[in-house]
């Protein structure tokens, strides 16, 4: 069986990519970062796009540990917030919530926004290849989310669980994010596409 490293602590994520190999029953093993490297520093963010953050998060970390690995990074932007939070989607979120998103879009028609994500594999030796998925939808009028896991939506143990995922509705559904549960999700949400593409491309090398 092979064996991949992710580079992240954010335990929802590496729940999410699991899901994913359960789910279509992959020979492949993901493994934490600290589980496998526990003074592991996460990676500085360097990039103007989720693209290059990952890219460049994966490269360092596959040099510093001297292994194969993964990163994924997420934005998130509102085309009426001039693009906001963008790139610091994580950030914003810690700092202000969804409840700040939906307090600045009150009474603003334009409700269109974008989640994308970028999942990057590297090698010490630096061969690289970047998946990339955008969702494009609008902002919901209030936050909706199931009864579902820290991934997918807020959970009493983590309120930031889904991300935005609670706020966002995809053009073309009726349902936001964090009210679509995981296996209906798979074939064309942001990170489990790019989680399902990355280990298939991973499986597939030699």
């Amino acid at each position: 069986m092979k064996k991949v490293i992710f580079a992240t602590v954010n335990k929802a994520k590496l729940a999410q990519i699991r899901f994913i190999v359960e789910h279509f029953k992959l020979p492949i093993e993901v493994i934490g970062i600290k589980d496998f490297y526990n003074n592991y520093p996460s990676y500085e963010e360097i990039g103007d796009t989720v693209e290059q953050i990952s890219l460049n998060g994966a490269l360092a970390v596959a040099k510093m540990i001297g292994s194969p690995v993964i990163t994924e990074d997420t934005d998130f932007r509102v085309e009426a917030l001039n693009g906001e939070p963008g790139i610091r989607s994580g950030e914003f979120l810690k700092n202000f919530g969804r409840s700040e998103i939906l307090k600045r879009m009150s009474n603003i028609e334009n409700r269109k926004a974008v989640i994308s994500s970028a999942v990057a594999y590297a090698t010490p030796e630096s061969m690289s290849k970047v998946f990339l998925n955008r969702v494009e939808g609008k902002i919901a009028d209030k936050e909706r989310f199931g009864d579902f896991p820290s991934w997918i939506a807020p959970t009493l143990e983590n309120s930031f669980g889904g991300g935005y995922n609670a706020i966002f509705l995809p053009n073309g559904r009726d349902k936001t994010l964090a009210e679509t549960s995981p296996t209906e999700a798979i074939p064309w949400s942001y990170r489990e596409q790019n989680f399902t593409d990355v280990l298939n491309y991973i499986l597939s090398l030699d």
